[in-house]
């Protein structure tokens, strides 16, 4: 209780909450969030209504329309195409998207997921040989979710006669690969807005592009509804932890509303295997979904997941949902071992770490699940973290960052060091020679102490500002909801109530929760404290952080504070 600080997500003014309220006639806790979040108000009307119309103009991209004319061309002349994916829900997604796009207008369209282990990250000379002596010669070549960086597997490919179109949303190097196309809005500076998108989402650029092409010359396109792909989208933005704002916001918006809708075999068994009901949110994709999809190629074949998602048939799709679990399971055993293997090092003092920066190694700890152990390290200790497995004299790893520090960033200052790395600011993959690992530690440390604020390394909760029990009306919970998709980036709110006095309080849950009444001078509501003893509540008045939510699955159920934090007054 209160063992974290409380802060404001920013300096919020009242005239700014005064003027937004009055403009636009909102709930004052809604105008509240637009002014903690930075929201500008002309933006807050497409905001509340986001719509499959303010999606950008895909010919932005350049060289997109060149990209369009050669798949068409394609099509046309029976040449196969050939997708290269990536082995996580992303790239996975990404690859099934762009497939039944394709597919839908006659594209002979083969699909080569990686494997983890035998083929290694992204598009290289010895996948490109791979997938050729899988699926034969082809055409065309797309990548999705990879190849910004693999300028020696364009070029083989170019040398073999096939053209290739990179769709990407990495950071580029110093050298663009010589594709026909390279649809990744990092490269362009004038496609800021779009820096954001998943690799899937670069994916359903090209498959915007491709469809309006098809229809303006008459090619074809006339019966592909690409908001039915949508679902596509929203499972790989949302596993591949992007912001949900801006173009993703609207794309996950409409993609939870075709997941629900529950179109594709694969989808359905997916879900129903999850033990997820029709009311699906980000938060289920991100610890119920991807998980799901992501434990195929972490610890078995991604391909299985592919062939869940574009299954036809569900007796089919329930046999690979049922691999899927299976894979799961063997992912969740894997993932707590080593876990507790680091933070046993870290408790111990054998760790190399700091007040600012973590890293962990251990001898063949599984490559497919470090990822999430960093994860779940950097979330515990709240300092950016890598954890390395070492395998024949190699130590290969992933690294997790907290905050706004670039990882990508800081690893540049290092590169002499290490292998390879890559990835995104948050989330980076490294590879190095074990005897660097000290020095590798060391020039990491330094650098993260060169790039972050001391006050970042806090424990602390942010908090959109202060809010009355009075405010919660019935029509601030319809903005609440128009306020959604949550997700990174734009999570729930939170409000602080001041004052509150707890005037019933029961345990639930076997005593772990607790249920009660909360009033002030403004209203009463009920709440919900999870985790919390129904013995720090009794008789007590407090100040509170709390999100306020409605319980969908029984829509008479009055509405209640899910309590975040919470402090005695007296």
């Amino acid at each position: 209780m209160g063992a974290k600080n409380w802060k404001p997500l920013g300096n919020i003014l009242t005239q700014d909450v005064d003027s937004i309220q009055q403009k636009y006639n909102l709930p004052r806790p809604i105008a509240v969030y637009f002014a903690a979040r930075g929201i500008k108000e002309q933006d807050i009307p497409g905001f509340l209504e986001p719509r499959l119309a303010n999606l950008s103009d895909p010919y932005r991209f350049p060289g997109i329309k060149d990209a369009c004319e050669r798949l068409w061309q394609a099509i046309e002349n029976r040449e196969p195409i050939l997708i290269h994916g990536d082995y996580d829900t992303d790239g996975i997604t990404a690859s099934a998207l762009l497939a039944l796009v394709l597919r839908q207008n006659g594209a002979i369209v083969n699909s080569f997921i990686p494997h983890r282990f035998d083929d290694g990250y992204g598009f290289t000379p010895e996948s490109l040989e791979k997938a050729l002596e899988m699926f034969g010669n082809c055409g065309v070549l797309v990548t999705v979710d990879c190849g910004i960086t693999s300028c020696d597997a364009v070029k083989v490919a170019r040398e073999k006669g096939i053209d290739v179109i990179v769709t990407d949303h990495h950071e580029a190097g110093d050298e663009l690969p010589d594709a026909l196309a390279v649809i990744n809005p990092k490269v362009y500076p004038e496609l800021e807005d779009l820096q954001l998108l998943s690799g899937a989402g670069a994916a359903f650029k090209l498959s915007h592009a491709f469809i309006k092409y098809g229809r303006e010359k008459n090619y074809g396109g006339f019966m592909t509804r690409l908001e039915e792909v949508l679902d596509y989208v929203a499972l790989g933005t949302v596993a591949d932890i992007v912001p949900l704002l801006g173009e993703n916001r609207i794309m996950v918006k409409y993609g939870i509303e075709a997941l629900r809708k529950q179109l594709r075999p694969g989808v359905r068994a997916l879900i129903e295997s999850s033990k997820l009901h029709s009311d699906l949110s980000p938060s289920d994709i991100t610890f119920r979904l991807a998980p799901r999809i992501n434990a195929a190629g972490r610890v078995g074949d991604a391909n299985v997941a592919l062939q869940l998602l574009e299954s036809e048939c569900i007796v089919d799709a329930h046999a690979n949902a049922g691999m899927l679990e299976s894979f799961n399971r063997s992912r969740q055993e894997k993932e707590q071992e080593i876990y507790q293997d680091a933070c046993g090092q870290i408790e111990r003092g054998l760790a190399w770490q700091s007040p600012y920066s973590l890293l962990v190694a251990g001898r063949d700890w599984h490559q497919g699940v470090i990822g999430i152990v960093a994860s779940r390290l950097a979330r515990d200790y709240n300092r950016p973290t890598i954890v390395l497995t070492i395998q024949d004299g190699l130590a290969y790893g992933s690294g997790r960052s907290i905050a706004n520090l670039n990882l990508v960033e800081v690893l540049t200052k290092s590169a002499h060091l290490l292998e390879r790395y890559g990835g995104h600011p948050m989330a980076v993959g490294i590879g190095l020679k074990t005897e660097n690992i000290a020095a590798f530690y060391e020039e990491m440390d330094r650098e993260i102490r060169n790039q972050i604020d001391p006050s970042e390394l806090e424990s602390f909760i942010s908090y959109d500002g202060n809010a009355e029990l009075g405010d919660l009306t019935p029509e601030f919970f319809r903005y609440l909801e128009k306020l959604s998709p949550f997700g990174h980036s734009n999570q729930k709110p939170i409000y602080r109530f001041n004052d509150v006095r707890i005037i019933r309080s029961s345990a639930v849950g076997g005593g772990a929760h607790t249920r009660g009444i909360m009033q002030n001078r403004s209203g009463q509501i009920e709440f919900i404290a999870f985790n919390r003893p129904v013995s720090d509540f009794s008789n007590r008045v407090m100040d509170v952080l709390a999100t306020p939510q409605l319980n969908k699955r029984q829509p008479d159920a009055p509405p209640q504070l899910n309590i975040v934090d919470y402090r005695d007054i007296y």
